[in-house]
């Protein structure tokens, strides 16, 4: 059987091809209203109409919020579906926001629901919580670098509620995210030259005693959420992430959705975070 093309390899010749950036899908009920749409699943699939129409084959990822899809019930998930295959269609990489965390069987029936052909959504990426323990992700990231996906785990993320639990220290004197971080490399390691199945998350609005955390991380891709409307710009992952550019992946919901409904703003608005996403990518 041969195997697929990583999503690593598959992210770095879009990325130079249409800008590394990833636009996140939250159609809240503020932004349904706002674009003029009902708030029902109907509503949610005009808003992912738009969507496509304007970012299509313009974004190298897209990252859905599961939780804004769910909210409608199994309609809304029809819709997620539709959504995350019309971006595949185009040739754009899925990363599903769903941050699962769980043990044995449970995470097992997750991760058969996120990756691999016959799964229900054959995500490229998707978004991962360990504070079960790395460990308990392990089979999940293994099948993720089977089916050629990526999974993401929180590892210092940019609310501030977070920060207590991920920079509490252990016997060994390491923080629970530097760690993580450690762990993460060696699966990367183990999975061989450029595969990369274990990716970070690595809020953009971190501060800079989190480098030490971003090279324990080695190669690692990292999704890095929190440009614009959550307050960090261009010039923060400069900071946060120099000398490991290539690795970011900087992803902004709200500051490109709210420029909608129009198609034409909204591709205004895109063009305004991939410009700076491909002078970062180019370390300018």
């Amino acid at each position: 059987m041969t195997t697929p093309q990583s999503f690593a390899q598959r992210f770095a010749l879009l990325a130079d091809a249409r800008s590394p950036f990833c636009l996140g899908v939250d159609p809240s009920k503020e932004l349904l209203q706002r674009w003029g749409l009902a708030d029902t699943a109907r509503g949610l699939a005009d808003f992912c109409d738009r969507v496509v129409e304007a970012a299509g084959e313009r974004v190298a990822v897209v990252k859905p919020q599961s939780a804004f899809f769910e909210r409608h019930g199994p309609e809304g998930l029809v819709v997620l579906q539709s959504l995350m295959k019309r971006f595949k269609a185009a040739g754009t990489l899925t990363l599903l926001d769903v941050k699962r965390g769980d043990i044995g069987s449970t995470m097992d029936a997750y991760a058969e629901s996120l990756f691999g052909p016959d799964s229900a959504y054959a995500a490229d990426a998707a978004t991962f919580t360990a504070y079960l323990g790395l460990g308990a992700l392990a089979k999940t990231i293994e099948r993720a670098r089977a089916s050629g996906a990526c999974a993401f785990v929180v590892v210092r993320s940019s609310n501030p509620e977070g920060t207590s639990l991920q920079n509490a220290r252990s016997a060994d004197g390491r923080t629970v995210a530097e760690a993580l971080a450690d762990g993460m490399r060696e699966l990367n390691e183990k999975a061989g030259p450029g595969v990369l199945p274990a990716g970070a998350v690595m809020g953009a609005t971190l501060p800079a005693s989190d480098q030490g955390v971003v090279e324990r991380l080695g190669g690692a891709l990292m999704l890095t959420p929190g440009i614009g409307a959550q307050g960090a710009g261009f010039d923060d992952l400069k900071r946060l992430f120099a000398g490991r550019e290539a690795q970011v992946i900087p992803t902004a919901t709200r500051s490109v959705l709210e420029a909608g409904p129009d198609v034409a703003s909204l591709r205004q608005a895109l063009e305004r975070h991939q410009a700076p996403a491909r002078d970062l990518r180019a370390g300018r």
